[in-house]
């Protein structure tokens, strides 16, 4: 039996919409660009486009796959689920680096939906799983691939 992946609303909407971009590459532009390449004649074996097609093509099949089967077992968090006093995924959480004063903003989210660019970490990440069930006012100690890190939570509210 599959395992269930707890996914955030906004992660749902966001797989979904990649899956059908995805599907439309795979399913429309694709299919167009390799029948322009074979109606350039030749063999097949030395037309690079047609080669390169089929390559992409084959990768987005696997993710395709990857995406469909990760929507069909996700349950996606009810905003019941989400405490917005204390840190879970769903919540967006500011932290102060205690040692340079720093401060950031995160949200908490599955490994599915991890997006550094988007200052989404993982529940399962060192600093995602420090910080699962602590409040505001925490103080949280991470060992981080560059050493241990200090950080107090500053605020924590539904992401």
């Amino acid at each position: 039996m599959p395992q269930e992946i707890l996914l955030t609303k906004e992660g749902y909407e966001r797989k979904r919409k990649q899956l059908e971009e995805l599907e439309r590459k795979l399913y429309q532009e694709i299919p167009a660009r390799l029948k322009e390449a074979k109606e350039r004649g030749g063999d097949l074996l030395e037309n690079r486009e047609y080669v390169y097609l089929k390559n992409e093509q084959e990768i987005i099949e696997r993710e395709v796959r990857r995406l469909r089967e990760l929507l069909e077992n996700a349950r996606i968090i009810s905003e019941d689920e989400i405490k917005g006093d204390t840190v879970g995924i769903g919540t967006r959480v500011i932290l102060e680096d205690t040692e340079t004063g720093e401060f950031d903003t995160y949200t908490l989210v599955s490994p599915a939906e991890v997006d550094l660019l988007a200052k989404r970490i993982g529940i399962d990440s060192p600093v995602g799983a420090a910080l699962m069930g602590h409040t505001r006012g925490d103080s949280i100690v991470v060992q981080t691939p560059s050493g241990r890190r200090r950080y107090r939570i500053l605020g924590v509210a539904k992401g």
